[in-house]
């Protein structure tokens, strides 16, 4: 699913040494949250498919990116960042700079999940949860798009940014108004982006992803509260509920929002397959004109 705007980048557009960090033409991707389900496994699959990947996390979780980093190989290092601070931003994106002079990708992954009534939601619940999902896309592109552009500007497919809504995000859930408001704001904004952009002539693609149920540790998270609050159910009972909710059956796992990276073509129109809107070279099927009105299919 990622790999739709985290395209190959044209041969011609790189250079043969694959000698590390010092090497110019290595495409180079920042993945935020890194070391949870669904951005460790972009962070291993960018790697497989070629890309230089910087890993970013909280200090607090350095044992665990730089462990990630170190398995995935292919160059990839580890960066601290606090994607609510824009001082934190600034200074990772100094450093990519100064090391690398160039960043293809951006994927804002960090995020998190609460599950409370509206009512019992507080201020500083609904705050944190804007703060991280919002906040931190906001701040990641505000701060990564100048680099971003320079790098696009000098290859044959542009730059590109992934942001990571979710199904809740599209059509509201009970139990998680903070959530599916952050979400849904990450689906918008994804969307003006891509048209201011485009707009200002800079090549940079942007898209959102709107993954339904995926197990990993943080989607586990209210299940565990459940569990903690006395509920008579069982993880398993819970997640066959959930399921049961979807075509398919069965609840996602992270490998299933990133495989296609593994696979480093994938053409232009691939865009199409996005829940988002392309600030790329053309306003595609689920291009950028499509924000204005979908009348134009």
């Amino acid at each position: 699913m990622l790999a739709a705007t985290l395209r190959r980048t044209n041969p011609a557009d790189m250079s043969n040494s694959t000698s590390g960090a010092t090497d110019p033409g290595k495409r180079t991707v920042l993945v935020t949250g890194a070391t949870g389900g669904i951005g460790a496994e972009t962070c291993r699959a960018l790697a497989a498919a070629g890309w230089r990947v910087i890993v970013t996390d909280l200090a607090a979780r350095a044992t665990q990116a730089s462990e990630l980093g170190a398995a995935i190989g292919n160059d990839a290092a580890f960066q601290p960042l606090d994607v609510t601070l824009p001082d934190s931003c600034a200074e990772v994106q100094a450093h990519m700079r100064a090391q690398y002079g160039r960043l293809d990708g951006l994927v804002n992954n960090a995020g998190i999940i609460l599950r409370r009534t509206l009512t019992a939601t507080t201020l500083a619940e609904w705050r944190r949860v804007q703060a991280i999902n919002v906040d931190g896309v906001f701040f990641g592109m505000q701060t990564f798009a100048p680099l971003l552009a320079e790098t696009g500007a000098h290859s044959t497919w542009g730059s590109a940014i992934v942001n990571l809504s979710s199904i809740y995000g599209i059509g509201g859930q009970p139990l998680f108004a903070a959530y599916c408001a952050s979400k849904g704001a990450v689906r918008t904004l994804t969307k003006a982006a891509a048209l201011e952009f485009a707009q200002l002539g800079q090549r940079i693609r942007v898209n959102s992803v709107h993954p339904g149920p995926i197990d990993t540790p943080l989607a586990r998270g209210p299940i565990q509260e459940m569990l903690a609050e006395g509920a008579n159910i069982t993880t398993d009972i819970v997640l066959a509920g959930v399921a049961a909710q979807y075509p398919g059956k069965r609840i996602g796992v992270p490998a299933d929002v990133a495989p296609r990276h593994r696979v480093p073509a994938v053409r232009r129109r691939a865009v199409s397959q996005w829940r988002g809107v392309a600030g790329g070279r053309r306003p595609d099927r689920e291009g950028a004109m499509t924000t204005r009105s979908r009348s134009h299919e």
